[in-house]
């Protein structure tokens, strides 16, 4: 006997909405999809000045500003050091082997610091976190290449892209230090009498013939005024005796003597 097939109802909500009936490892396609959605927030960084000096820090702020509900699981600021650089390649065109310039690059710092925890955030004002990291600097180790310095603000969050946003960083030459110069002195003063060398007599400043007027300042220069200083009188260089030599044993003596101190032979 012949049946027809039975006619099975469909409800009309699978029909308006088909794709979120479809399930993929137990979740929606509206849930899945959702996570390939970019965030409702603008991430950008400020830099506390255009340049910094080699050796000198980073400083600046993480500014995030949303305009959804959004939970994060922090914010942190990423900073990289990249060598960019051309090397010749053999490559397959048109099934032709021929040599090329590729251009590749070579990580040479990364370092990731979190700034802010978890968190939330909702439509309303900017928000800042600042920040301060130091980045080393360094020379190209390949020759045409040349190395570039970035920060990159990011907004944590799970199961959606997150919010980034890369500032490129220009350093310069290392600061100098200023040098401490020694104080001026007024023209015609000097160091106070008694300091120097012990042994040297006290030294007197200005032009020929000029002196403090005696009592003031200077000790020892009129009586009843301070202690009194000896003076010292210039050593004169003692005069050399001329020699001759002893008749019997050789030995030098001098020259007026009339016993040899050596052998006791006179002269």
């Amino acid at each position: 006997m012949f049946s027809f097939p039975t006619a099975r109802i469909v409800s009309n909500d699978f029909l308006l909405h088909p794709v979120s009936r479809l399930v993929f490892g137990g979740e929606s396609a509206l849930s899945f999809l959702k996570r390939l959605l970019p965030l409702k927030a603008k991430v950008w960084i400020s830099l506390d000045k255009p340049s910094f000096a080699q050796g000198e820090p980073v400083v600046g702020k993480v500014n995030v500003e949303a305009h959804e509900y959004i939970q994060s699981l922090g914010v942190r600021v990423e900073a990289r050091a990249t060598e960019n650089y051309q090397e010749t390649e053999w490559v397959v065109v048109n099934n032709q082997r021929i040599q090329q310039n590729v251009r590749k690059q070579n990580s040479l710092f990364s370092r990731d610091e979190n700034v802010a925890g978890p968190s939330d955030f909702g439509q309303g004002p900017t928000r800042s976190f600042p920040f301060s990291i130091g980045i080393p600097t360094f020379r190209p180790t390949r020759p045409g290449g040349n190395v570039e310095y970035a920060v990159k603000g990011v907004l944590s969050v799970k199961g959606r892209p997150d919010a980034t946003s890369t500032t490129q960083i220009a350093f310069g030459p290392p600061a100098a230090y200023p040098v401490m110069s020694p104080p001026m002195q007024p023209v015609g003063y000097g160091p106070q009498p008694m300091y120097g060398p012990p042994g040297y007599p006290p030294q007197t400043y200005g032009p020929q013939g000029y002196g403090p007027t005696p009592g003031y300042g200077q000790p020892g220069m009129a009586p009843g005024y301070g202690p009194q200083y000896p003076q010292y009188a210039p050593q004169q260089p003692a005069q050399q005796t001329a020699k001759a030599r002893c008749k019997f044993c050789q030995t030098m003596i001098d020259q007026g003597a009339s016993v040899c101190p050596n052998c006791g032979g006179h002269q």
